[in-house]
């Protein structure tokens, strides 16, 4: 970590605050300012400035310019990333409203990070006390839910062979960590459109996914619905999800940029 010069107005502030005092200067109005300039709008050093400034030039959060700095490349990369998100959320909210409001179950949107589920939408349904282990932005081995499992079945081949020659690790009670077993029901929820779990991802749940698609078959996004077990057959209700993704597909292949998400 870098030190900071005891003149600075923030003499305790961290890098990571230091990094986003230098960002928080710049602005459409402004978007090339020079050193001096940063430096004096942050409240800090100009040698603390240029050593930051040195540094997210170096990974491309920062450019050069002939008359000073400007945003870089990466911080433009991650600002579409988290728009990603908001769009998926702006496209199946309603949706999954319709879902809740038909199911009384709680209703997940969840999208494929690397192995893991992570959740950008949860709906509660009417069972407040169900203990689930996801919470909005929080991620979840994705062959141990069913939403990972539908995202699973719509993924590059090569993706889902680098998760079944890994540790499946045992998450819920009856989480499958047999390769071939798990192969078997990928395979049987790309045919049919769902998946499901049963105390996978934790005791006393079950649930069911279906996937939102793009116009070439692979995955944005996964809808989930889940409930205590025992209380609801989720292969009754499982329909219900699949129909819901169905007019979301329609959407998606309407729109040419989620092809590209």
């Amino acid at each position: 970590m870098l030190s900071v010069n005891p003149t600075e107005a923030k003499p305790t502030a961290g890098m990571i605050e230091r990094v986003s005092m230098i960002l928080d200067v710049f602005s459409p109005e402004e978007p090339v300012l020079t050193g001096g300039e940063i430096a004096r709008r942050a409240g800090l050093s100009r040698a603390t400035t240029a050593r930051i400034l040195s540094e997210l030039a170096k990974h491309d959060f920062i450019d050069r310019v002939q008359s000073g700095y400007q945003i870089g490349i990466r911080c433009f990369e991650l600002g579409q990333m988290a728009q990603q998100p908001k769009d998926l959320r702006r496209l199946a909210l309603a949706t999954m409203f319709d879902l809740r409001r038909a199911t009384g179950l709680t209703v997940q949107l969840g999208v494929l990070e690397g192995n893991d589920v992570v959740y950008i939408e949860i709906l509660r349904g009417q069972y407040r006390d169900l203990t689930i282990p996801s919470r909005v932005g929080g991620r979840v081995p994705s062959y141990a839910t069913a939403g990972g499992k539908a995202l699973l079945a719509h993924s590059p081949d090569r993706l889902v062979e680098d998760l079944l020659n890994g540790q499946l690790e045992k998450i819920g009670p009856n989480t499958v960590t047999d390769a071939r077993e798990l192969r078997a029901e990928l395979d049987l929820a790309r045919r049919e459109g769902i998946a499901y779990e049963r105390e996978e991802s934790h005791a006393g749940l079950a649930c069911a996914a279906s996937p939102i698609l793009r116009g070439d078959g692979t995955a944005v996004a996964a809808i989930s619905i889940t409930a205590p077990v025992g209380v609801v057959e989720m292969r009754l209700v499982g329909p219900a999800v699949h129909a819901a993704t169905l007019g979301l597909n329609r959407q998606v292949a309407a729109a040419p940029h989620w092809a590209k998400l």
